[in-house]
């Protein structure tokens, strides 16, 4: 079934281009179909939206949370770059979104017995437009994709949109538990993340609505929302992972690694086109990741945040980690621990923090100490837990410094911990224009231009609406 599922994503990646698209029409409808089929819809779904992820976005602002030096056009000074702006505002509205709306729009005419095609369609589509008021703040949420009705939709405000989120969320997880207990669509062959397991996806859509909450707290009292969403089942164990498989046959390969052979040569600790910032690189000194994380560390100095690896001679990210079939890591349940660490702490229960915390390290480094598929090194079970047996009691700073250790390679998750928690503390980059890290895109040049509700670009070191 697995190679199945590889083929499905090889065939739909070998369709994908990440030239900017020609339209970014968000309410054009990207399918001449009306109906569609979950298990050929949905992968190309995942394979868009994981190809934008590991590429562009992936390549492009990585530098900006400082997991990497420097990006390919990067956007760490403030220049987010039309292409990188309209590629991705394409992807999540006509590639990702769209075609979601067909896949819940037929789920839900086939009643019940699609609950759990309806409920995938719905957590896919909350995780967009979480990722949608991530990245621009204002964007269209309760008009967007309703082009007869709203030919030129309205932006709705963050607090609206993170809000919605977790509505979708909660519908989400009742249209699970209202599945009947036969009689169901088989999805396994359209789903590429759980095989159609609906309990991980409950788990799933579950610890993404305690991501949601973890930001809207920032702002909101959601307190007991927190609560109910911590009293039930979340993504707790690395098997229970989030993931978008890759594998080494051509054509799905991982785009870290693609851009990495198809521009420079095989091998990132070769050729240097990754490399760890000074920040990642001194968190993770005397930790047992590094080595999992981290390639060549005595070349020369931690690397200047503002050059290339290939331009300095120094440490690589680890070709554990730049490979063809690194899987695309949508949630982990080490984030969850290090939430409950965080939420303990601020409740003043310290022995609950003190043992979230251990248990978050222990599930990251289990987690690039050999449970990743693929892995190509690994860490000893016991100099796994000597390490952790050996942290600290854990300050609020340590619990954040962990979360931005765990959202290594994920761009958004990376870029999202640094903004909400202010840890670590990052380096200016020599000769920025602007004075702090990026807070926001600016809206793609073609949107402005059809859209007339399209808001005025704010500079892009403006702080969004949930950060302190």
């Amino acid at each position: 079934m697995k190679y199945i599922k590889y083929l499905s994503l090889i065939l739909v990646l070998s369709f994908v281009s990440t030239s900017c698209e020609d339209s970014l029409d968000i309410n054009k409808d990207p399918l001449a179909a009306t109906t569609a089929d979950p298990n050929v819809l949905l992968p190309f779904v995942l394979a868009q939206y994981s190809n934008r992820h590991t590429t562009e976005l992936g390549t492009r602002i990585m530098d900006v949370p400082q997991h990497f030096t420097a990006c390919f056009n990067s956007a760490r000074q403030g220049n987010t770059s039309i292409f990188l702006t309209g590629n991705t505002w394409g992807m999540m509205y006509s590639q990702v979104l769209g075609n979601l709306l067909l896949v819940e729009q037929d789920a839900v005419a086939a009643g019940p017995s699609s609950n759990n095609v309806a409920a995938i369609a719905k957590v896919l589509t909350a995780n967009t437009f979480f990722e949608l008021t991530m990245i621009w703040e204002d964007v269209p949420f309760s008009e967007a994709l309703k082009a007869a009705e709203f030919p030129v939709p309205n932006f709705d405000n963050q607090e609206t949109i993170l809000n919605g989120v977790v509505s979708s969320l909660d519908e989400a997880m009742t249209l699970i538990d209202d599945m009947p207990s036969e009689g169901i669509f088989n999805v396994s062959v359209g789903d590429l993340i759980y095989d159609g397991d609906m309990e991980k996806w409950r788990r799933y859509a579950n610890s993404l609505k305690l991501r949601a909450l973890m930001v809207l707290k920032n702002k909101n009292d959601v307190d007991s929302q927190i609560a109910t969403a911590l009293s039930e089942p979340l993504v707790e164990s690395n098997d229970q992972a989030a993931l978008i498989r890759y594998s080494n046959a051509p054509g799905g390969f991982n785009g870290y690694n693609n851009l990495c052979e198809a521009f420079f040569g095989p091998s990132n600790e070769v050729q240097g086109v990754y490399a760890p910032s000074r920040t990642l690189f001194n968190l993770l000194t005397g930790d047992p990741r590094f080595d999992m994380l981290i390639a060549n560390p005595d070349l020369a100095d931690p690397i200047n945040i503002g050059q290339f690896a290939f331009s300095a001679g120094g440490p690589t990210i680890a070709d554990n980690v730049i490979r063809n079939d690194l899987p695309h890591m949508l949630m982990m349940p080490a984030e969850i621990n290090l939430y409950r660490a965080e939420l303990a702490m601020e409740d003043g229960n310290m022995p609950e923090a003190d043992a979230q915390y251990r248990a978050g390290v222990a599930l990251n480094v289990a987690w690039w100490g050999g449970d990743i598929p693929g892995a190509q090194s690994t860490i000893a079970g016991a100099d796994a837990n000597a390490f952790v047996d050996g942290l600290a009691a854990p300050t609020l700073q340590d619990i954040h410094e962990q979360l931005y250790i765990e959202s290594f390679i994920r761009p958004v998750v990376a870029w999202n911990t640094v903004r909400r928690t202010n840890v670590p503390e990052l380096e200016l980059v020599p000769g920025s224009s602007i004075t702090t890290i990026l807070k926001r895109f600016n809206y793609p040049p073609d949107e402005v231009a059809s859209n007339p509700n399209t808001p005025t670009n704010a500079p892009t070191d403006t702080k969004m609406w949930f950060e302190n």
